[in-house]
């Protein structure tokens, strides 16, 4: 039973053993690194004097990415798989180490691609270090969160270092860079604390309707037909956390936080935030609402329809290449709810190697448009005219990118919409395979804002004979595994997916 409901009929708590704090702490050391290496970063930064480069701080920030993703991979062969710690509240199942694996990759690829944008804000390009890792350590424990309160705390830690992450570059004086920082922040922290507070409100009701916190318990509880208060904390949860991935009609603020932020935040944002939110997602209603399926699979369905027609459509029309890259994040989040409204561990899995593919199809294209960001500085379009001839493999980098993201094979994003919508049409319902028919359509359409781009940098002259410098080491390295990311992720796709199969087959039913 639940810790809040001992504590109100007045049973006393279990008190942690040493024990169970020390599996505590060895679950939770892919955090622990990831957090300490933050205050690591901040201290060197505070003995760092104003002439010296900052640089360093971003190995540092990279190499402690690096031994939590070791972390994870120990914990995944030492048999720690499955265990949980704090009385059920933090569970480390292969779902969990899944998601932290992919946000620490994440996490490692965006540092790697910042230096443009950390060049120009040298004195303060420690900050944007620390906010990353805090943020990542906040994601990672929404994978890991077994309990409603401990995922609500962990996504506020989250929230906060991202908006701070918005708002980072608010001193770039460059094409009023800062101004437009600045507002992003502030948007993305006002919308993120009403988001918060309905999905806060959809959790207390849910306690009221079950009396249970852990998942699990509400599982038990939660069975035939919903009570009025179960129906409406379930809608109360798909709007929190629709906020969170960008779903339609939640999506308002993304084109203005995508476009204003710094670009490697940006990055971060469009796949650090959106994988969250699915992870959360899929561990709430497939883990503790199995029981009234029927009621919000409609719902997802209902969701996806209307997120994938909103974005393609208004990506049609952009010009700058960061709002059309936020317009295409929305529809790509459309696809992903197909999966949710899917049947559990099918489409579970299938959303999970989604967002592995989508993870380095759009770091790849957001790498591109970081080093750019000196050539182009409003982020239109036209920037990008005649790349290829300027920077051959930046061309042929975001091309990749593009590509897949539209669904082209032999790239990634061809098999993860495949195994999509596989998923789908196997669930056998007539609904949903007709949504997977509407989803290849819109599929077809984007192939025509992203052919602009292509179009720009193959078929166009440049506008002026500007030569683009040569990405940095890290920024290659970045790029470059990317794009071996976007091909080899798609050529040798059935390790992966088996990966995605094994770490969702606890949401069978």
């Amino acid at each position: 039973m639940q810790f809040m409901q001992q504590q109100s009929q007045g049973v006393p708590l279990p008190s942690l053993t040493a024990a169970d704090l020390g599996l505590g702490v060895i679950l939770l050391s892919p955090v622990l690194i990831v957090i300490l290496t933050g205050i690591v970063v901040l201290l060197v930064d505070l003995i760092i004097t104003d002439w010296l480069s900052r640089r360093p701080l971003m190995w540092i920030a990279s190499l402690g990415l690096v031994l939590a993703l070791g972390a994870c991979g120990v914990l995944y062969g030492a048999g720690y798989v499955g265990k949980t710690a704090f009385g059920g509240f933090l569970v480390m199942d292969g779902f969990a180490l899944f998601f932290q694996a992919l946000f620490l990759v994440a996490a490692i690829l965006v540092l790697l691609s910042a230096t443009t944008f950390a060049d120009r804000e040298e004195l303060f390009e420690a900050e944007f270090y620390i906010m990353v890792l805090f943020s990542t350590g906040g994601l990672m424990l929404m994978a890991a969160g077994n309990e409603l309160m401990s995922i609500y705390l962990a996504l506020e830690v989250t929230s906060l270092s991202l908006a701070f992450l918005a708002s980072w570059n608010k001193r770039d004086t460059i094409a009023g860079q800062g101004l437009k920082s600045t507002e992003a922040g502030i948007k993305f922290f006002l919308l993120s604390a009403m988001s918060t507070a309905m999905l806060l409100y959809g959790m207390a009701l849910l306690y009221g309707a079950t009396g249970a916190t852990t998942l699990v318990d509400i599982s038990r509880v939660l069975t035939g037909t919903p009570t009025p208060a179960a129906l409406l904390s379930v809608t109360m949860l798909v709007a929190g956390l629709g906020f969170k991935i960008a779903a339609a009609p939640f999506q308002l603020w993304t084109p203005d936080v995508y476009q204003g932020a710094a670009t490697p935040a940006t990055a971060f944002f469009s796949v650090g935030s959106k994988a969250a939110g699915f992870a959360v997602l899929l561990r709430i209603f497939n883990g503790a609402l199995p029981g009234i399926a029927t009621e919000w699979t409609v719902l997802f369905g209902v969701l996806a329809f209307v997120t994938m027609t909103v974005g393609n459509l208004i990506a049609i029309v952009q010009t700058n290449i960061k709002r059309l890259m936020a317009y295409s994040s929305i529809t790509h989040v459309g696809y992903m709810l197909i999966g949710l409204a899917a049947t559990p561990t099918d489409g579970s899995s299938a959303v999970m190697f989604y967002l592995l593919a989508y993870a380095f199809t759009n770091l790849g294209a957001f790498i591109v448009i970081t080093i750019m960001a000196n050539y182009a500085p409003d982020d239109e379009i036209s920037g990008y005219t005649g790349l290829a001839q300027r920077s051959p493999g930046l061309a042929i980098g975001l091309s990749v990118a593009l590509l897949s993201l539209a669904g082209i094979p032999p790239f990634v994003g061809f098999f993860a919409k495949l195994y999509l919508f596989l998923a789908a049409i196997r669930s056998d319902s007539v609904g949903l395979q007709l949504l997977v028919l509407w989803a290849v359509i819109m599929s077809a359409v984007s192939l025509y804002y992203y052919g602009r781009v292509i179009h720009a940098m193959w078929m166009r002259e440049p506008a002026e004979q500007m030569q683009v410098t040569p990405a940095s080491f890290s920024q290659g390295l970045a790029l470059g595994a990317s794009v071996i990311g976007m091909v080899v992720f798609g050529i040798l796709a059935a390790p992966f997916v088996n990966a995605a199969t094994a770490a969702s087959a606890m949401f069978a039913r």
